[in-house]
């Protein structure tokens, strides 16, 4: 358990035990709880002897909801080691709906004062100052304090509440589902359904239900149980691609991050770079896919990597890949959907950015055009504070020992990044990457027409012809040269009203004169890539497959044949 601001605490363990030791510590009468799920509020009164100071019998529980009133939580006696059964019985005392919530939060001051109970907030959307007020009253009241009363606030974020209400709460962050929970939710799902006879289901093998699991992270419990009925009642089983888009029509709304789920594709889309990819395999993949042998041998998780090169190399490309190599999301964010124009929103957006990367743990959290965060000298001498706090908070983030999701980067320009975003602890990998050689070329060029696209080919295509003619292109330019071409032939098909016809070597070779790659100037880039990857790559062998690829690379350009071939080009 880490903590933060003094009593703010970051969920890594049970949670409940967590909140009934910050209600031992008396640092405050009231609990906020940031999460709205309903079944996180069944479980801490499930669980009440964990939260009681007494003797079961001897405390009441209360629940009050702005919009059902106020309901008192009667228990049931049961057999032993068994989660307590419990009822709801409405307080006729305190209607909300006659009396209204600010009278009603009168009466309930008044109980918190004559007796030892437990009550839980929630269904609250919004706050105003007769709440805030009731609020702090609570946090610090002697008479409640005296009597071991407490209130739970179970709110989505803290972020309802003003920032000077925070310092008089204790907080506690639940998981919003972990593995086990996620596991155990789908499985009596689907149980529940196979045992209908009136409507039979196709049942999960196990590694697809763990495929789902992992597809669920930063679903809460009760949004699992949601989706999972309501695919098993439109596709009778539990659909992944279904769910998926349940969770991105529940999570995919929110501006400070694009959530992708689980890439299409892994490595077989990542044309060459086979040192590089093996690299990564065995410093990333491996460890975070075999945890329990990692710990073995004493190998803390990866943290995360920056990938620099050229425009268009394939750097988001290979983040993707990883992340389906992984079987993770992948979070992508730009600096300028966190950035606001009003004091504090900055702020409040980047915790929302680390809020669903927690969430959504284990999960990629990419940054495309890193080198946007700037320096701590760069920020300073503007002297923009949003700018610095922005820096500041995803700094410390990096370097939180207790983050579960790996963070990865890209950029051009590895010279505009500060020295402590690279350090070891924070990033394991600072790998830079080249123009593709010939042969990575190739793969490019059929990866692009025969597996991210299956572009009908006549038997004449020469993919050969197309890695030399592509001399010091990049991956996304390789891409635009098939779409061009497909674009120009499917053109020339409904022209001659030819449904048959195919894409031929001929058409490529025409749609090649038509684009303008600065090849020098691309030399030119590549050579002081080399220079940086000396000075910024922490890696040596890293920095020895860069090497070794850059120089295939210009070698290969500097054969006569090539050479001639970009002259017969010009």
């Amino acid at each position: 358990m880490k903590k933060k601001d003094g009593n703010e605490q970051n969920e890594e363990r049970d949670w409940v035990e967590d909140t009934g030791a910050q209600r031992k510590t008396l640092y405050s009468n009231v609990i906020l709880i940031e999460s709205d799920d309903r079944m996180r509020i069944n479980e801490i009164i499930n669980r009440r002897p964990t939260m009681s100071n007494r003797i079961a019998g001897q405390e009441k529980w209360f629940v009050l909801d702005p919009w059902n009133g106020m309901m008192e939580v009667i228990f049931k006696e049961i057999d032993d080691g068994e989660l307590e059964d419990y009822t709801y019985k409405k307080v006729e005392e305190i209607d909300v709906k006659t009396m209204g919530f600010s009278a009603a939060l009168s009466a309930v001051s008044e109980m918190l004062t004559k007796g030892n109970m437990v009550l839980i907030i929630t269904n609250l959307l919004k706050t105003d100052d007769t709440l805030n007020t009731a609020i702090m009253g609570w946090a610090t009241s002697d008479e409640i304090l005296n009597n071991d009363s407490t209130v739970l606030l179970f709110v989505a974020n803290r972020y309802i509440f003003p920032t000077e209400v925070w310092p008089k709460l204790s907080i506690i962050t639940p998981p919003k589902s972990t593995i086990a929970e996620r596991s155990t939710q789908l499985a009596e799902q689907e149980r529940k359904f196979a045992e209908n006879p009136k409507q039979p289901i196709d049942e999960l093998t196990d590694e697809e239900m763990g495929s789902l699991v992992m597809l669920t992270a930063g679903l809460n419990l009760d949004q699992i149980e949601a989706a999972a009925i309501e695919s098993i009642q439109l596709k009778f089983k539990l659909d992944i691609d279904l769910i998926a888009s349940i969770k991105r029509k529940r999570l995919g709304s929110d501006a400070t991050v694009e959530i992708i789920q689980q890439p299409k594709f892994g490595f077989e889309a990542v044309g060459g770079y086979e040192s590089l990819k093996e690299r990564i395999k065995n410093d990333i993949i491996v460890p975070l896919k075999n945890p329990e042998m990692a710990e073995h041998f004493g190998i803390r998780p990866p943290r995360g990597i920056i990938l620099y090169g050229p425009p268009g190399t394939g750097k988001t490309l290979l983040v993707k890949s990883m992340a389906k190599e992984l079987d993770m999301s992948v979070l992508l964010f730009h600096i300028e959907n966190v950035l606001g124009k009003y004091v504090g929103e900055s702020e409040k957006s980047m915790r929302r950015v680390f809020d669903i990367a927690d969430a959504m743990a284990p999960c990629i959290l990419f940054v495309d055009e890193f080198d946007k965060f700037g320096k701590r000298s760069t920020t300073e001498t503007t002297g923009s504070n949003v700018d610095k706090q922005i820096f500041s908070m995803l700094l410390e983030k990096l370097g939180d020992e207790d983050r579960e999701w790996f963070f990865a980067a890209a950029t051009n320009i590895i010279e505009s990044i500060d020295p402590a975003m690279r350090r070891t602890g924070r990033i394991d990998s600072v790998a830079p990457i080249p123009y593709p050689d010939e042969a990575a070329r190739k793969q490019i060029f059929e990866i692009h027409t025969k597996v991210k696209r299956k572009i009908p080919m006549a038997d004449d295509i020469d993919s050969d012809e197309i890695a030399k003619k592509t001399y010091m292109w990049a991956g996304s330019d390789i891409e635009q040269l098939v779409i061009r071409t497909a674009n120009y032939v499917m053109q020339d098909s409904i022209k001659k009203k030819d449904k048959k016809r195919l894409v031929k070597m001929e058409d490529f070779r025409k749609i090649l004169d038509t684009f303008m790659i600065p090849v020098e100037e691309n030399v030119k880039l590549q050579n002081q890539m080399k220079e940086h990857a000396k000075k910024f790559a922490n890696d040596k062998r890293l920095l020895d497959v860069f090497e070794a690829e850059a120089q295939k690379v210009i070698a290969i350009g500097k054969t006569d044949k090539a050479m001639s071939m970009l002259k017969d080009r010009k």
